[in-house]
């Protein structure tokens, strides 16, 4: 299987890092984004030797990838994502899949045409602490999931030009917190109904157009509700003393309470029975999955239809927050 990739913002490692284990795909293409992008240094550290394009629709004429990995900027990931649709090409996109909600729906039209297939990097699916959030829920061990709280909180660190403005890099609420909002439905099982939103931009004057707190208050279908924030309120130091985000998630169901903790790392449950620490599963790759699903169609990790749907929602959300009214989903 061919690959080839575009840019190379954000998660492109799913992609570099995960080819090494798949003996039957091969990274065939690169091409940049733009004249800051670096590619080019990035390659150099997986000493891959391909040839890098100036151009990413040339490249996608002459390498003929079967799949195609897209980092570009926020705002230009629909644009790529549909052109390599428009060629046959299965995707995997840095998210959101787009920052409009009128290209969400271009580049939905386009998949669907093609016939093919596209996975955003919602990469704490694999993690093995989520993992036993969800097991622990699908095996009835907190009855019915009725209440959940989900947190994303990164430093604010270095941060790319493009996060300053709102049209290029699209809001906080698709690029950060949407993990969250994919998460707590992918653990609970459950789909949204309704959200309300609060962000603002607090202590980052440089980058005006990047919000760096803020809230969604959001309803399941059929009742119970939903919870996450989401911040650039992390300390950091160059030391790399702890986790560079600290994701967290607490479901309280009929029957017990099921939390992620320590940063993501752990899982514990919490029964009439008694308080009990999860075994953790081992680590699943979104890559390494749908690379299995295309060749021999096994269940994956994560589908086209959920990657739509929780860019969707966070975009809604972030809309939510824009007016501060209540959004239907």
């Amino acid at each position: 299987m061919k690959f080839a990739i575009i840019g190379s913002y954000g998660h492109r490692n799913f992609l570099l890092n995960s080819l090494s284990k798949l003996p039957e795909s091969k990274l065939v293409a690169a091409a940049l984004w733009g004249d800051d992008d670096p590619l080019p240094n990035v390659l150099r550290k997986y000493q891959t030797d391909i040839p890098v394009y100036d151009d990413y629709r040339r490249m996608l004429d002459e390498a003929r990838p079967d799949v195609v990995g897209i980092f570009m900027p926020l705002h230009r990931l629909a644009e790529a994502s549909i052109e390599a649709a428009q060629r046959g090409c299965h995707l995997l996109s840095e998210k959101p899949l787009a920052t409009t909600l009128a290209d969400l729906e271009t580049l939905r039209g386009a998949v669907a045409r093609a016939g093919v297939e596209i996975r955003a990097c919602f990469n704490l699916r694999g993690s093995p602490a989520f993992q036993a959030a969800r097991d622990a829920i699908r095996t009835g061990r907190i009855g019915t999931p009725i209440l959940a709280f989900g947190q994303k909180s990164y430093p604010f660190a270095d941060r790319d030009k493009f996060f300053a403005s709102r049209e290029t890099y699209g809001g906080t609420i698709p690029w950060c917190a949407i993990h969250a909002i994919d998460f707590v439905s992918w653990c609970c099982g459950r789909d949204y109904a309704r959200v309300a939103a609060l962000h603002s931009n607090a202590v980052h004057p440089s980058h005006p157009g990047m919000e760096d707190n803020g809230g969604l208050l959001l309803e399941f279908q059929d009742g119970g509700t939903a919870l996450i924030t989401f911040d650039y309120l992390r300390p950091w130091s160059n030391e790399k003393r702890w986790s560079w985000g600290d994701d967290r998630l607490r479901i309280a169901g009929s029957e017990g309470v099921v939390e992620v903790v320590d940063e993501g790392s752990r899982c514990v449950l919490m029964t009439p029975a008694g308080r009990e620490e999860l075994p953790l599963p081992g680590e699943r790759d979104l890559l390494e999955e749908f690379v299995a699903f295309l060749q021999t169609g096994r269940t994956d990790l994560l589908t086209s239809a959920e990657s739509f749907r929780a860019t969707e929602v966070a975009l809604k959300a972030r809309d939510a927050a824009d007016s501060r009214q209540m959004v239907d989903l």
